[in-house]
């Protein structure tokens, strides 16, 4: 549909009305000399044959005339067709900070409560005009759109859903414990601004930004906001004790705090104990380290009343000597009984304190010392995962006592094999003489097959699997002079071979986990090599694998709300307890879990033993969160598309310029047709 930029040109249409009151007062007749008689009868015969043509030039002219008028007035109101695209400047793009700072509490009210209803009140505003458009866009812990691209028709469906991001009551509202997705909810908003490249964005955040760019920033904090919160936690074991140590800061304003740590010890007295901190004072923005030492304070000088200062570091002595603990809590609380904004960093716990019991059975008829180096080298290095006993037989002392083929988490033959496999925990067959009727494998009892004198096998294998990890499938790492030929192997995965004989397999079912090595650690140098130490460090790690681990692998007890954290089992499946107290369960690993609110997270699973294997993690904010006053440099940078005036409306001038000559040269040719 055409518009009007100066509709107070059509004002030249008046011209018309003159030109037809021109028409209505000018003469309708014409002199002309006659020569004689003659050529006037010719004249008179001539006329009234063209007549009717002249009547119609002449309305011709005038139609041609009264259009150059107008087009004239068109082009002094300046025309134009707006785009077919929707470019309107009353569009608005808003969105919400979700992220856990904003359920920071001012005056019994959030600042989430406050961004939600600044954004109901705009958007009401906005929908009350007749082309008033609105998106509404939550930036959680994933961005979402809530309402896109709304008009005034669905205004009561608009208000309805951003009041429903309250919910009834705190924990309904739809405010995350994690970090925003910033990133996503301006690629969101930068969605919208491909089709409105005229809309305006608002970010309602208590977050400040040096450069927000195009993005207006709404600040919904209010003054006298603070927070003094534990940022993080770790644990160490040095010299046999524990030191639990955390980091402290305050936002806002400056204060003092009093730090307290109950320790559930799982050894000696199953009780709690608790050390308290005297008023730590904490500046503003500054983070305060706290150790809390289960040592005699007569290891360190300087200590008083159990407190001393290491450098920037609180030292707070206990003379309670900590072998294991179940669960370790820390605390804080303001030294003048004040309420800071932010309650949900006040409290983490630690867990991991009581390694889970690991029985190894070693039996063998030769006893090598390789084995029984390895197995307490791995109860040194496992300390704080596994309690690990070992128990070592020799076969040929046994005499009619059967060999152990229950009890034990892992099982180590050497030479001579068990009648049947256990069932109980992983096995590990050493250079087997016999196959027990069990095993899914035949060695060839006619003995083993040995290299030429001098020289080792070649050897070839798959080094991509998890019991392979740093190690080549190759003599280098597995220089083998001899050994035992298997005939069948069912249902194994060959690791290494010798041509088309394999001299590891393994086996990793629900209820079977075997590990079958055809030689012997004396006709190779695998062990001095570290090749075999490494394939056992990897059997560890692949049949005893931590429930619980940071991305990197690490064994850990405390994470941040939407940290990735790897999950494991020794069994069939995990489960996981939520702090709501609902269940997840896993079957496939390793899975990676991410946790979307703070809190106790409980986890079982079942062992091929039967036995049950559980354990907990806790899960804190994430310490920017606890951070009220932070500042970023700028906001994620959003393409906004340039908008010129020929993208938002058809200029039609120049077709009036042209449509006015063309009639102004129709125009002079009905006239020369006329009168010559």
């Amino acid at each position: 549909m055409m518009d009007l930029l100066m509709p107070l040109g059509l004002l030249g249409l008046l011209g018309i009305i003159a030109l037809i009151i021109i028409y209505i007062l000018k003469p309708n007749y014409q002199q002309k000399v006659i020569s004689s008689t003659h050529v006037w009868k010719l004249s008179l015969r001539y006329r009234r044959k063209q007549l009717p043509i002249n009547r119609l030039l002449s309305l011709l002219i005038l139609l041609c005339q009264i259009l150059v008028i107008t087009a004239c007035a068109m082009i002094l109101a300046q025309p134009f067709i707006p785009s077919e695209e929707d470019y309107v400047d009353s569009e608005r793009i808003l969105v919400i900070d979700a992220s856990a700072d904003m359920r920071a509490t001012n005056d019994g009210t959030t600042r989430f409560e406050r961004a939600v209803e600044q954004v109901y009140a705009y958007s009401s505003e906005t929908l009350m005009q007749q082309d008033g458009i609105v998106t509404v866009i939550l930036a959680g812990d994933e961005a979402s759109v809530l309402v896109r691209r709304a008009d005034a028709t669905r205004r009561a469906e608009v208000l309805d859903l951003i009041d429903g991001l309250l919910g009834e009551d705190d924990s309904q509202m739809q405010c995350t414990y994690a970090q925003a997705d910033v990133d996503g909810a301006m690629r969101l908003a930068e969605e919208i601004l491909q089709i409105n490249p005229l809309a305006q964005v608002l970010f309602y955040t208590a977050t400040s930004y040096a450069d927000p760019g195009p993005v207006t920033v709404v600040d919904v904090s209010e003054e006298g906001e603070w927070n003094v919160g534990i940022i993080d936690a770790s644990v160490a074991l040095e010299e046999n004790y524990y030191t639990f140590s955390v980091d402290i800061a305050a936002y806002g304003r400056s204060t003092s705090v009093i730090l307290s740590c109950e320790v559930y010890r799982a050894d000696g007295d199953p009780v709690r104990f608790t050390l308290d901190t005297p008023a730590v004072f904490c500046t503003d923005g500054v983070t305060t380290t706290v150790e809390f030492r289960t040592r005699p304070s007569s290891d360190a000088d300087g200590v008083e009343d159990g407190v001393s200062y290491d450098g920037d570091v609180l030292a707070v002595w206990s003379d309670v000597h900590v072998n294991f603990y179940d669960r370790v809590t820390i605390y804080i609380q303001s030294a003048d009984a004040s309420s800071d904004s932010f309650s949900y960093d006040d409290r983490v716990e630690l867990y991991g304190g009581r390694p889970e019991t690991l029985n190894i059975l070693y039996a063998s008829s030769t006893m090598t010392s390789f084995f029984s180096n390895m197995l307490s080298i791995l109860r040194m290095q496992y300390s704080l995962a596994w309690t690990i006993n070992i128990t070592e037989v020799r076969t040929d002392q046994l005499g009619d006592e059967e060999l152990a083929t229950s009890g034990y988490d892992f099982y180590i033959y050497e030479t001579t094999m068990p009648d049947t496999l256990p069932t109980d925990g992983v096995v590990f067959l050493v250079n087997p003489q016999s196959s027990p009727s069990d095993a899914g494998f035949e060695v060839d009892t006619r003995g083993s097959v040995s290299a030429p004198n001098g020289y080792i096998f070649s050897v070839t294998g798959n080094s991509a699997h998890p019991l392979m990890e740093g190690l080549s499938a190759s003599e280098s790492d597995f220089p083998i002079t001899a050994y035992m030929p298997i005939l069948s192997w069912d249902n194994y995965e060959t690791l290494l071979s010798v041509g088309e004989d394999p001299i590891l397999l393994v086996r990793n079912d629900v209820s079977s986990k075997v590990v079958v090595m055809p030689f012997s650690v004396n006709d190779s140098t695998a062990a001095i090599q570290l090749s075999l130490p490494t394939l056992i460090y990897n059997m560890f790690n692949y049949f005893f694998p931590s429930a619980v681990t940071d991305a990197d692998g690490t064994v850990a007890s405390l994470f941040e709300v939407g940290e990735e954290i790897t999950l494991n089992a020794r069994g069939p499946a995990l489960t996981v307890t939520l702090p709501s107290g609902e269940t997840v369960s896993y079957e496939s690993f390793p899975t990676v879990f991410t946790p979307d609110t703070y809190g106790l997270y409980g986890h079982s699973q079942q062992l091929i033993s039967g036995n049950l294997s559980e354990g907990s993690f806790y899960v804190k904010v994430a310490a920017s969160e606890s951070d009220l006053t932070r500042a970023e440099a700028e906001l994620p940078e959003i393409v906004v598309p340039i908008v010129s005036e020929e993208d938002t409306i058809q200029d039609l001038l120049l077709y009036f310029a042209i449509a006015l000559a063309a009639l102004l040269f129709l125009e002079w040719l009905l006239q020369v047709k006329e009168n010559y």
